[in-house]
């Protein structure tokens, strides 16, 4: 039976396939084999296949029994239902899935690591360097890195946001960067400059094309504390802890924004100094906001500052800056080995009077104040039946004819001579206070005037007019020879018919110059002046001849090798915050090269003594230091404190004065400072690094001042004091310290004393200089 192509074979289909392929034949019907069977004829043949005559193969395939499947397979599944292809997908899927797996973890591995790189990378800045030294061209970031500390600066800040190029020479120890038409900076590098002294150092050098372009270059105070600088009347240690307007950097007064010190060189406590060069036309400014850096110190070059630059430019050139970075290990080493390189050796060392006895002063004068002989007789002979029979008595001011005249005023100094000679009898030298100044209506200015000898206007015709607190007057031309020589004849004849002992010399200041002035010799920094100055003080002191006087001022710039006794700003005791001011400010002389230090109080004529604690207070830091004055009638005070003022004057004779005098050879050779910074002791120390209110005296010598007001009810004053480890003796109780490791540890005192430490064994091994 035959139905739609499938034919019968009783009550089991059989499968016929049909193809009209040629040479096969597809029509004949092959039986399923039993059970067992192979479905082979026993020759190897297929059972049911034929070959016709012409050569054309019959296959015969049985049909398909499904019930004979389900009873085989004991399955209730449905035959027609089964996927045969299952198999085959059961093997496919998984390699489907791991290869898409794959695929996709791929593509989410390519997301984020383009996310990443998106997010987190940035692309290195263009930047040249330089030894350990990094420019960053678009910031004008300039960053000095060693031993894990980086000094952060920005620099050329005036010059416009242009792509600069390299110039010639360009190489290992020189970078070379210009911007057209603006300006070109120069950076040396040299390694060890001086052999030996580890340092490593960079000289930075721009040069501006343009006349009123300015250069800028300002450095972090934000993650270092810097030294150094200027004396100030509001000093601070270290520098970040007070501001300072952006102002040409001359030497000053106390009304100024820098005072009668300004060297050009700071220090910071990564262990970098800077030197500026003393040609540059500096202004500088502490702790101005920078948008890069914060806080920063910045120092710029300028000659057309608001058209009223006092740096004079005859030739019209345009401005330069200059300037010699420095590092070490610290911030001892490097100080010690650029005080070594770059500062000249004194020849020799104050006399040991000055040192050892006080300076006793007649008061501060106004414009209008004058003293007599009988007031002078009468603080001599005060001071003489206070119990003083020694120091120098100096006459301050207020005693000659006329500002500027070199002598006694008759009408107030009947016997000029013999008042002196009365002094001395008392067992007092004398000295008299001199300065440049000469009122135009002085003998001397008309001498002057006729001769040349006074600083000139501008034109120079004539003499330049400066208003000083005794009116109005010509300054003498310290950069010529013959008026410098006429200056020091005048003082010999002063001195010889009055009989002074020798001459103190105040003032000195450039910023006393007058605007647009001109001088013998051309003065490229203002502050050359005041070197000339100082150096005509020494000259006429005359200190390396055995009978040798001291060399006594106010203002220095440059003059380290005179070894000059440095009078500090006069300070007022009208409050406790002005004895806040005197360690930062002397330490920071120190610091800058002049190690003898003499404080100085602002206490006008005729005025009421300072309240008895602020002026013990005052007097016991003094008699720290290497050379004492003392300016107030102390015999206007009760017999109580005449008693504690005159142990403290003891003191310093007795106790400071043989210290102070051994530690000369370590001034001379490495010009160290007699009073020192904390960090002297301790260079990487924080708590050292940040400390304005105690110093060390050489390196065995802690003292901690009271600086503030004994409370309401109470007897002590109690403070604290920072001590480095090594066993320490507490000088008012006796008492051994024995310190660990550095620590604050607390400690009191009357009116009557000053806490202060003796090392007996050292903590630590002091250094000498890596040269």
């Amino acid at each position: 039976m035959e139905s739609n192509g499938r034919k019968t074979n009783g009550n089991h289909p059989v499968a016929s396939i049909e193809t009209k392929a040629p040479g096969i034949s597809w029509g004949t019907t092959q039986n399923i084999p039993p059970d067992d069977s192979d479905g082979t004829d026993g020759t190897g043949h297929h059972q049911g296949a034929t070959t016709d005559p012409d050569g054309m193969v019959n296959l015969d395939l049985q049909e398909v029994d499904l019930n004979e499947i389900r009873r085989r397979t004991q399955s209730s599944i449905d035959p027609d239902k089964i996927d045969i292809g299952y198999p085959i997908k059961i093997l496919k899927t998984p390699r489907e899935i791991k290869i898409k797996l794959v695929v996709v973890t791929l593509f989410l591995i390519i997301i984020a690591v383009t996310t990443c790189v998106l997010i987190f990378y940035v692309e290195e800045p263009l930047h040249f360097d330089i030894g350990h030294a990094t420019l960053y061209v678009d910031s004008k970031l300039f960053e000095l890195r060693h031993d894990n500390r980086v000094t952060r600066g920005q620099i050329g800040l005036r010059i416009p946001n242009v792509l600069p190029s390299t110039c010639a020479p360009s190489n290992k120890n020189t970078l070379c960067v210009e911007w057209n038409g603006y300006a070109q900076l120069r950076v040396d590098w040299d390694e060890d400059p001086i052999k030996s002294t580890h340092l490593d150092c960079y000289k930075v050098s721009w040069v501006s094309y343009l006349n009123d372009l300015s250069h800028r270059d300002c450095y972090s105070l934000t993650n270092a504390h810097w030294y150094g600088g200027a004396e100030v009347m509001d000093q601070n240690w270290p520098l970040e802890k007070g501001d300072l307007l952006r102002s040409a950097y001359l030497t000053g007064n106390e009304v100024y924004e820098f005072g009668p010190v300004a060297e050009r060189y700071w220090i910071s406590s990564h262990g970098v100094a800077i030197r500026v060069d003393k040609d540059s036309p500096l202004y500088v400014s502490v702790n101005m906001v920078n948008s890069e850096l914060g806080k920063a110190l910045c120092f710029e070059a300028d000659y057309s500052y608001d058209n009223k630059s006092p740096y004079p430019n005859a030739n019209n050139s345009n401005a330069q800056l200059e300037y010699t970075m420095c590092f070490s290990k610290d911030v001892k080493t490097v100080h010690r080995n650029m005080t070594v390189n770059y500062l000249s050796k004194p020849a020799v060392l104050p006399g040991e009077s000055i040192l050892t006895y006080p300076t006793w002063s007649t008061p501060s004068c106004g414009e209008n104040d004058y003293i007599d002989q009988t007031g002078i007789l009468e603080m001599a002979k005060a001071l003489n039946q206070s119990g003083f029979q020694k120091g120098t008595l100096e006459i301050r001011c207020g005693y000659s004819s006329k500002e500027g005249d070199l002598d006694f005023a008759k009408s107030r100094f009947i016997d000029s001579a013999g008042m002196i000679a009365q002094i001395k009898d008392y067992g007092f030298k004398v000295a008299v206070s001199v300065n440049p100044f000469a009122n135009v209506d002085s003998k001397r200015f008309q001498v002057g005037v006729m001769n040349n000898y006074w600083v000139k206007e501008a034109r120079g015709e004539a003499p330049g007019l400066s208003r000083w607190n005794r009116g109005i007057a010509s300054l003498l031309d310290t950069s010529s020879s013959n008026a410098v020589d006429w200056f020091s004849s005048k003082l010999d004849s002063f001195q010889q018919y009055s009989g002074l002992d020798y001459f103190t010399f105040d003032y000195g200041e450039a910023k006393y110059l007058p605007i647009d002035y001109k001088t013998k010799q051309l003065l490229r920094n203002p502050c050359d002046y005041t070197t000339n100055y100082a150096n005509m003080a020494y000259k006429k002191g005359n200190p390396e001849n055995e009978k040798g006087n001291p060399t006594v001022v106010r203002s220095v710039f440059l003059n380290q090798n005179i070894s000059a006794i440095v009078q500090t700003i006069p300070k007022s005791l009208n409050n406790s915050d002005d004895l806040k001011t005197i360690i930062p400010t002397v330490l920071t002389l120190g610091i800058v090269g002049y190690p003898y230090v003499m404080l100085d109080m602002a206490f006008p004529l005729n005025a009421t003594v300072p309240p008895k604690e602020l002026f013990v207070r005052w007097l016991q830091i003094s008699a720290f230091l290497p050379a004492m004055k003392i300016p107030v009638p102390i015999w206007e005070y009760d017999e109580d404190t005449v008693r504690i003022i005159k142990n403290w004057i003891n003191f310093h004779q007795d106790t400071i004065a043989p210290k102070v005098a051994s530690l000369g050879s370590s001034v001379m050779t490495y010009r160290d400072p007699i009073i020192r910074p904390m960090w002297w002791m301790l260079p990487d120390d924080e708590n050292a690094q940040n400390c304005d209110s105690q110093f060390l005296i050489g390196d065995d010598m802690i003292v901690a001042p009271i600086l503030d007001l004994i409370e309401s009810g109470k007897s002590k004053a109690s403070r604290q004091v920072y001590l480095p480890a090594g066993v320490w003796v507490n000088q008012l109780t006796d008492q051994q310290q024995k310190v660990e490791k550095p620590d604050w540890y607390d400690v009191e005192a009357s009116l009557e004393e000053v806490p202060y430490f003796t090392r007996i064994t050292k903590g630590y091994q002091t250094p000498s200089p890596e040269r």
